[in-house]
């Protein structure tokens, strides 16, 4: 077992894995928590003298949690939810829950007039968001809590004060896991990220907090995470298939809220989750699972060679025909540079590459070549851009483009009627700002006329 455990997690910070590529970077966590804070300080005061009564807050869901994960596309904001208090019972003060939300909104509009980076959103009819666009964004449902009854009511725009106790799923879950040690509850956390990345990867409907409340309760925990992602994206698929629901261990709500179509789009997904957890659990090796971990987690899944260099092999999976693929290079004008094809091409910002497979006849009329960027390095991680993939016939160019400096990976998955027959990782150095001229312009000495 644990054959694909080292690509899952490490303990060295330097090597990806799945875990470091689900994760936010620390300068990303920091600038949200900055900011965060910025903003909770201020409505702790300023709320509290537009209302006459003490304010406080209280974080909530994945940030509370820390199973917070990166964005799976670029331009994708993470959340943060945080809960503002409102200190008094506002039923018997007569503060009816959409004066609170107008009170509240105006606060939180002169905030953002102040705040070069801070956005309003539209209102929602149970929280308000704040957005710093391109990074994250906060969510801020209103409460009032009354401490002599231990009363806690949320504000919606529709059905005016409703009972509402985030802090009570809190409780349920830390004390939910509290049977674990502190290597079980990391990998408990670890599965949680992982199964929402999948969610967001194949865009199905199954929220966080029912992904959460699930793994609490049915969670099963071995000691590499690979077997652990194995078991419980097995089980939870199988549960989803079944037609089981996932229900709030307060009050009984459904968790997921699905509509029939939505519940179609996620039991095709745990379907084929299946079907490509149980190859990669089949398979020998952490090489010969690669095609079948990244169905699952795409461009989030660690390069091949990352693979290859951890076990200290530089042999492919046993495939029919490797693809030949020659790379063409042009410059940011589309004019030609060069063609190669070689395992390692250098390149520069904002040129092009283009990948085609030269030994195309050698497969099925049917084939198709699937291409998958993955990305590494700092300024493709800060823009949470970790890759793509597209599919194309096997006789078709694949057209990419030099976005980040540093080392990434293309890598070409040939398959047939689910079979794959063929791969192909090359890696790509994208190195300073732009392609030095051919030929400079010679420097000029003396006087001119």
């Amino acid at each position: 077992m644990g054959k694909s455990a080292v690509v899952f997690y490490s303990t060295n910070d330097e090597k990806e894995t799945v875990s470091k590529r689900v994760t936010l970077l620390d300068e990303q966590l920091e600038y949200a928590r900055t900011k965060k804070n910025e903003l909770l300080s201020y409505l702790k005061k300023e709320l509290s003298n537009n209302l006459n009564i003490p304010v406080g807050y209280w974080l909530q869901g994945s940030y509370k949690n820390r199973t917070l994960i990166r964005p799976v596309r670029k331009g994708e904001e993470f959340d943060i939810d945080a809960g503002v208090y409102l200190l008094f019972n506002a039923e018997s003060s007569a503060i009816s829950a959409i004066d609170a939300k107008s009170i509240f909104r105006k606060v939180l509009s002169l905030f953002c007039e102040r705040s070069s980076e801070a956005k309003l959103e539209d209102p929602k009819p149970n929280c308000e968001r704040i957005s710093y666009p391109g990074s994250f964004h906060i969510d801020l449902p209103l409460y009032y809590f009354d401490k002599e009854s231990d009363l806690c009511k949320l504000a919606t725009q529709n059905s005016g004060w409703i009972d509402s106790d985030p802090k009570s799923i809190q409780d349920w879950f830390d004390a939910a896991i509290s049977k674990y040690d502190a290597n079980q509850k990391a990998r408990l956390r670890r599965c949680i990220k992982n199964i929402k990345t999948w969610v967001a990867l194949k865009r199905v409907k199954l929220p966080s907090i029912a992904i959460t409340i699930y793994i609490a309760q049915k969670y099963r925990d071995f000691e590499h995470d690979d077997d652990v992602c194995i078991q419980n994206f097995y089980n939870l698929a199988n549960y989803l298939i079944g037609g089981g629901e996932i229900l709030s261990p307060i009050n009984g709500d459904d968790l997921i809220g699905a509509n029939e179509e939505e519940k179609q789009k996620l039991h095709t997904e745990a379907k084929s989750l299946i079907q490509y957890i149980t190859s990669a659990n089949d398979s020998d090796s952490a090489s010969e699972a690669h095609p079948y971990w990244s169905a699952i987690f795409e461009h989030v899944y660690p390069p091949f060679a990352e693979i290859e260099i951890e076990n200290g092999t530089i042999n492919l999976p046993a495939l029919t025909t490797p693809p030949i693929i020659n790379v063409r290079k042009k410059d940011k004008n589309g004019r030609f540079i060069a063609d190669s094809s070689a395992d390692i091409i250098n390149g520069y910002i904002d040129e092009s590459l283009d990948f085609t497979i030269t030994n195309s006849a050698n497969y099925p009329y049917n084939a198709t070549a699937k291409w998958m960027v993955r990305n590494k390095e700092t300024d493709a991680s800060l823009a949470n851009d970790l890759g793509h993939f597209q599919i194309y016939p096997v006789t078709q160019t694949c057209p990419e483009y030099c976005g980040y400096r540093g080392t990434h990976y293309m890598e070409c998955v040939v398959e047939a009627d689910g079979v794959v027959l063929g791969m192909k990782s090359i890696q790509v150095r994208v190195s300073k700002m732009a392609r030095p001229l051919r030929n400079p312009q010679r420097k000029s000495y003396g006087v001119r006329r």
